[in-house]
């Protein structure tokens, strides 16, 4: 970047926040001036606040100073959360220009946190940093490179990194003494226009061969990502960068980690906090340099980026637990899973398989875990207002083959997820031993008792397809599996009789009906180990996918709450749907799981950032000592070493 460029970029920042350094905050905010040898920053915090605070790291661009971040740290503050501005260029004792920024530096505003008592790490012990232009790619860097630094949000950023602003011979960036590879300009800019745009000379600049040196590599980001840009910047291509890192992202398969919005007609300044009615900017009253956008498009993109932070930096997602696995001990799991009937194995942490056994891409019948893929499909549409999961069987005109008794039909659509209806009634698909669990009929009333039962879950499955008027194989295609990215899961269906060869289905699932118990079916999935544990992956990560909430947190803490105690030695329960594993003295996080037939398993750890999952061949004969799985998933947790 050359020294007009240099120019530009500074004056842009300057126009957008000038005054900005020593502002009249409002009495509610704590602002406090960082002058250390090692840092050079701006705190701005709630004055009113229970505990230590969510803290962020915010980053201004080529504008130099701490101007560029001031506003944005006012509007994180505003919300209940401290900001520290960080100055890294154009400040008394900091290099003069955008040059040779030694990403160590920023460590200082970590120490400076971690020795705070008002200001803290957030739950996966990283700091959220967000960063605007070049200090979004200032932002992304910090993730790439040191893992104390999360989630990363990036407002209008680049995919590649660029050079020193005012001498394109120079980096902008260096790590460990050595200068990081930037992307050469090849490009002649004409600032001799009266309206100076300067998207087109990055795309230019990005099309030479010797940009791919300078790609930053999201995919080792331990982190959320969140990229946020306008399709019509015109200052530089951010909605095209934040694609390109996008598309890297899915190239690595981790999509899950990564979200992108790119707003509609919304230009350069787009940052939290920023005037949004700063479309061009006059240089010196010489040119004009247009930024892009328009007032309404940007405001609206800085109101949902703010909202989007926000719920980052309070609730993040945690990709990288404190262990790893030893690679000689799952030679031995691998080793194990030969002699045993096991068809599958999947272990995912983060959305990335880090160990698999026999083809997780072969779909056969989950069996119970149908459970579970219902519960998701409940969670959407409860949080719809679609369901109300307090109605009851008489409300709903549920009845059955044999009619249902007064109290039997006061149980609600929640008492049927719990598995805590006291209908006590034949049912589809209900194995022996089901069976002979059974109470009497009558001897519970609704809501008492804990009895793992079909009925309930055969009628909660016709109730969600009553109410939605879809299918549940329609409804989890559109509402799931095509989010999560399944690569096995399409959605088809279709309805068994007696003579039917489950072994020889193609479908993704089947009803199977019963008459002479009831008029419900079994809804069963035939799904992939792989599919399976995209869907666990979801419910690690609280619901959320590419940044978008499928489900709400409130819901699957709700679905994993245990309701019922299944197992008093072992302190297991049922929530809805789900099997819960307890916190206790020996184990302080909760767990959940659910199995079919006692041989395949889901299980969700989120302490142990991991997702397993277990499948046998059930569609043809088969022998499986279900002891074999307890040693399976001994032997998995005997793998994991703390680091």
């Amino acid at each position: 970047m050359n020294i007009r460029l240099k120019i530009i970029f500074s004056a842009v920042f300057v126009l957008l926040l000038s005054g900005c350094n020593e502002p009249g905050f409002p009495e509610h905010l704590d602002v406090r001036r960082i002058n250390q040898p090692d840092l050079q920053a701006l705190l701005i915090s709630p004055k009113t606040h229970n505990g230590p605070t969510p803290t962020v790291i915010v980053l201004g661009g080529s504008e130099g100073g701490i101007s560029g971040a001031q506003r944005t740290a006012q509007a994180l503050a505003e919300n209940g959360v401290a900001a520290l501005a960080i100055g890294y260029f154009g400040m008394s004792g900091l290099p003069t220009t955008l040059e040779n920024i030694p990403l160590e530096y920023f460590n200082a505003a970590v120490q400076y946190i971690d020795e705070s008592t008002k200001l803290n790490r957030n739950q996966c012990k990283q700091i959220p940093v967000i960063g605007h232009s070049r200090g979004a790619e200032l932002a992304l860097l910090l993730g790439r490179h040191f893992d104390h630094y999360g989630p990363i949000i990036a407002t209008s950023p680049s995919s590649h990194i660029w050079g020193a602003v005012g001498n394109n011979e120079q980096p902008a960036w260096t790590l460990n003494g050595q200068p990081l590879p930037f992307v050469p300009r090849h490009s002649k800019p004409d600032y001799t226009v009266e309206e100076f745009v300067g998207r087109d000379y990055f795309s230019r600049d990005l099309q030479h061969d010797d940009a791919r040196k300078a790609e930053i590599d999201v995919s080792n980001i331990n982190s959320q990502v969140l990229l946020f840009a306008g399709d019509n910047d015109l200052l530089w291509p951010a909605d095209v960068m934040t694609q390109h890192l996008q598309r890297q992202a899915e190239r690595f398969e981790h999509s899950s980690r990564i979200s992108s919005h790119i707003y509609s007609n919304a230009g350069h300044v787009i940052a939290p906090g920023a005037p949004s009615g700063m479309i061009k900017a006059n240089i010196n009253n010489e040119q004009i340099i247009m930024l892009g956008g328009d007032a309404t498009a940007n405001k609206a993109a800085q109101d949902d980026i703010l909202k989007r932070t926000i719920e980052a930096i309070r609730n993040p997602i945690c990709f990288d637990s404190q262990a790893s696995f030893n690679r000689d001990k799952l030679a031995e799991l691998s080793e194990f899973l030969t002699q045993t009937n096991s068809s599958s194995v999947a272990l995912m942490r983060a959305g990335d398989v880090v160990f698999e056994f026999g083809d997780i891409h072969q779909k056969h019948t989950i069996h119970s875990i149908r459970k579970p893929m219902l519960n998701a499909l409940y969670g959407i549409y409860v949080d719809r207002g679609v369901i109300n999961l307090d109605a009851n069987l008489k409300e709903l005109k549920i009845d059955d083959i044999t009619p249902l008794k007064s109290i039997e039909k006061q149980a609600t659509v929640r008492q049927l997820l719990q598995s805590r209806s006291g209908i006590y009634l034949p049912s589809a698909a209900t194995s022996e031993g089901m069976l002979a669990g059974m109470p009497e009929r009558g001897s519970s009333s609704p809501g008492e008792r804990y009895v793992y039962n079909n009925w309930d879950f055969n009628v909660a499955g016709a109730i969600f397809e009553k109410i939605t008027g879809e299918t549940i194989y329609d409804a989890f295609y559109r509402e799931i599996a095509q989010p999560l990215g399944m690569k096995d899961f399409k959605g088809k269906f279709t309805t068994i009789d007696d003579n039917t060869d489950i072994s020889k289905l193609t479908e993704d699932g089947f009803y199977q009906y019963e008459h002479d118990k009831s008029q419900y079916p079994a809804y069963h999935f035939r799904m992939s180990a792989y599919d399976m544990a995209l869907f666990g992956q979801l419910y690690e990560n609280y619901g959320v996918w590419n940044g978008e909430h499928l489900l709400s947190r409130e819901w699957i803490e709700q679905s994993t709450t245990s309701y019922s105690v299944t197992n008093t030695y072992m302190d297991f329960g049922y929530g809805l749907l789900w099997f819960v594993i307890n916190p206790n003295e020996q184990r302080p996080n909760r767990s959940f799981y659910h199995t079919g037939l006692g041989v395949h398993m889901l299980g969700v750890y989120p302490d142990s950032d991991l997702v397993f999952v277990h499948r046998v061949q059930t569609e043809n004969e088969y022998e499986f000592d279900q002891q074999d799985l307890y040693k399976i998933i001994g032997i998995m947790f005997d793998a994991l070493e703390e680091n």
